[in-house]
């Protein structure tokens, strides 16, 4: 299986509203302190940052855009809202995108440890979401599968 075309860092286009207007707050999860790759930093994506502490993160006040800009599929109600679905919880954590206005929407989830993609919970929202839409998983381990509407590729677990 070929890689899928993943922008590194991620593009931060969204019609969505900004971070101040979402009402789920990120807390103290630090998925996306682990996952994105971060050109200011130097942090290449799934690698800790540096700047991570038990609290959260040391340089909040003054993070880079990459870092302010971003917000995660639970953050944007992209995927369920319970908060047992926020990524330090679930095991998961959702980023989509349009690439450019008008253009074609991308969907990732990512696996943050071990056997999170075969959660029943997550199995089951993504036969939901693959009814209609396109979406690339990946796994902990460095393996990618993309899932697609024509159900010709097989759910994990």
């Amino acid at each position: 299986m070929t890689l899928p075309v993943f922008p590194d860092p991620l593009p931060i286009v969204s019609p969505v509203p900004s971070a101040d207007q979402f009402e789920r707050a990120c807390g103290d999860c630090t998925a996306c302190c682990l996952l994105l790759a971060v050109v200011e930093l130097n942090k290449p994506m799934r690698f800790a940052c540096d700047h991570q502490g038990q609290g959260g993160c040391r340089i909040y006040p003054e993070r880079p855009p990459t870092c302010r800009e971003f917000d995660c599929g639970w953050r944007r109600g992209e995927v369920p809202t319970g908060d047992d679905w926020r990524p330090d919880r679930r095991g998961v954590m959702h980023v989509g995108w349009t690439e450019q206005p008008g253009g074609q929407r991308r969907d990732y989830l990512f696996e943050l440890w071990p056997g999170a993609l075969s959660d029943p919970a997550v199995v089951a929202w993504l036969q939901g979401h693959t009814r209609t839409s396109e979406i690339t998983l990946s796994y902990r381990n460095g393996t990618w599968q993309t899932l697609v509407p024509d159900g010709t590729d097989t759910m994990p677990g």
